[in-house]
């Protein structure tokens, strides 16, 4: 009776398994592979399709793995992909072939914070001269030689998720002969609800400045012609809407502001409206136009505004391999007059350049001119340039040697190295500065 029943187990075994050969079968005949020899390769196909096509071109394997010296005499083998080439080698009972195991994809971990900071320092000797005048009193308190931190920026970012987040800056400032002083720079709460639609209420990044920033590229040596002269500033207390479209070639941002800067965010009775749009036709070349109206915070009920401050931006710029070039112009009206009775213009232009001879050194220029008060001073002129050889020791260093000068005409005028120019009618001033800049990001 035992025998019996270990025959019958047998036999049910047995009949199952034919019964599962067909299956098999099936599925390995499901696989479609094909084996072709050509000029001592072995092209090995798993799809119809790029069999045949291999076939029309004569030849033509396009993109492929391939193994030297692999094949059972010594060929190349030359298969369609991966799965190709592991049938090949497991139908000839051949050694697989190594290759990295791809990552599985890390879904984002949320909630994350990143924290970052960046200093631009230097170390350098200046002369910021009244050319009226004779004697000690000609120079400005400032001048002379010494290490100097203009901005340490330390930024918490912290993602919720994948659209909410909030960032945090701080901002360490140089303020002259006076003192450094420790402010919030930035500070919102963001939504990006996709790449054309992100959402910032706080203090943020303006449409202008910061973007003909990024485009000059030697932020930390000095700031933009318009942050230069203040007739613009880099961030500011409000409402920001910003994102790219047409696959990234168009960008924009909008926003409606406070008016007096990120240290001051004080309210009145109307807000100002900044934007900007860019264009980036083909590959480097960016084109970009942007304005701003508003009474720059000035507009209260103890002082009410008596004019609107404009400005109209454009820039074109190419940046792209070792060259970066671009010249920005501004037009301003009212800027400084929002409360005075007198109106005015403004407007200025600005050119730089920098090319990189190897990653490590670039050659670099800037020139601006600016006419600051074309009414109420027709004689005031400002004219600046720099030149100098920066060099790139990694990702996070950079450090350059940089001569720069300013002329002011017809007055004084402030400007980010301090307030240039002559009290003496009809003379001017002179700012010179030369020695080593450098940045840092961490």
């Amino acid at each position: 009776m035992r025998r019996t029943s270990t025959l019958t187990a047998c036999l049910l075994a047995l009949l199952l398994a034919l019964l599962a050969a067909p299956v098999a079968k099936a599925q390995v005949v499901g696989l479609y592979y094909k084996e072709a020899e050509k000029d001592g390769r072995i092209y090995i196909f798993n799809t119809p399709e790029r069999y045949k096509s291999w076939q029309d071109s004569g030849g033509d394997m396009g993109t492929a793995v391939t193994l030297i010296n692999r094949g059972p005499n010594g060929e190349t083998l030359v298969a369609e992909n991966e799965t190709a080439m592991d049938l090949y080698l497991f139908k000839h009972n051949m050694e697989a072939y190594e290759r990295p195991t791809p990552k599985p994809a890390v879904a984002a971990a949320f909630p994350a914070t990143k924290i970052s900071g960046r200093v631009f320092a230097d170390f350098s000797t200046k002369e910021n001269k009244d050319k009226g005048k004779t004697g000690g009193a000609a120079k400005s308190t400032d001048s002379g030689a010494g290490v100097d931190v203009k901005r340490f920026y330390f930024t918490v970012n912290h993602d919720f998720d994948a659209v909410w987040s909030a960032q945090l800056q701080s901002d360490i400032g140089d303020q002259g002969a006076r003192r450094y002083d420790v402010f919030v720079k930035k500070a919102f709460l963001q939504a990006k609800v996709s790449p054309a639609f992100t959402l910032r209420i706080g203090s943020a990044d303006t449409p202008w400045v910061p973007f003909v920033e990024g485009i000059y590229g030697y932020r930390y040596l000095e700031t933009v012609i318009t942050d230069h002269l203040s007739f613009g500033t880099s961030a500011d207390w409000g409402l920001h809407v910003l994102g790219k479209v047409a696959n990234d070639k168009v960008s924009y941002a909008f926003a409606a502001l406070n008016g007096k800067g990120y240290s001051n965010p004080t309210r009145t009775k109307s807000v100002d409206f900044e934007g900007r749009v860019s264009f980036e036709p083909i590959k480097g070349l960016t084109l970009a136009a942007g304005g701003y109206s508003g009474k720059r915070g000035n507009d209260t009920d103890a002082t009410p505004a008596k004019h609107t401050a404009e400005r109209t931006d454009a820039l074109v710029a190419y940046v792209n391999g070792p060259v970066r070039i671009g010249a920005e112009y501004f037009a301003a009206k009212n800027w400084n007059t929002t409360t005075s009775v007198p109106t005015d213009k403004s407007d200025g232009t600005s050119a730089f350049a920098s090319f990189a001879a190897t990653p490590a050194l670039s050659i670099f220029g800037r020139y601006d001119n600016v006419k600051p008060s074309k009414d109420l001073k027709p004689a005031l002129e400002f004219t600046y340039y720099n030149a100098g050889l920066q060099w790139r020791l990694n990702k996070s260093l950079a450090a350059s040697a940089v001569y720069k000068f300013a002329e002011v005409k017809g007055g004084t005028l402030g400007t980010s190295n301090g307030t240039i120019g002559s009290a003496v009618a009809n003379k001017k001033g002179e700012y010179n500065e030369v020695g080593l800049w450098a940045i840092y990001g961490f």
